[in-house]
């Protein structure tokens, strides 16, 4: 029997850094109060719009999806690191300049790992 209310879908969620004009947070901050919300909450909303909205960014999304489609990748290579070095002999790979060790992901605009 299926239940009236159907189960949350689990998203998986990565923290990011960005830093924002000070006007701009002030607004954002404003924002959250008029729709009763948290910032990650309108951040993402507002960035799902520009992304559905943007005629360009959708023909360019298309472009690269078809391209990622014709170039079939080696299952047994393993996937490029963007920002790491290969690691030497006693070198430390953990300490990749732009990765966020708690989400593994670039950090936006602030220059420091």
């Amino acid at each position: 029997m299926k239940p009236y209310i159907q189960k949350q879908p689990k998203q998986i969620r990565e923290r990011i850094e960005a830093k924002l004009d000070d006007r701009l947070v002030a607004k954002l901050e404003k924002y959250c109060r008029y729709i009763d919300s948290d910032r990650d909450y309108v951040i993402s909303q507002a960035l799902e719009i520009a992304f559905r909205k943007d005629p360009g960014f959708l023909e360019w999304l298309a472009s690269q999806d078809t391209a990622a489609a014709e170039t079939q990748v080696d299952a047994g290579t393993p996937p490029i690191q963007r920002g790491r070095k290969r690691s030497r002999a006693g070198a430390s790979s953990d300490s990749a300049p732009g990765i966020l060790p708690e989400a593994g992901g670039p950090a936006l605009a602030t220059g420091r790992p």
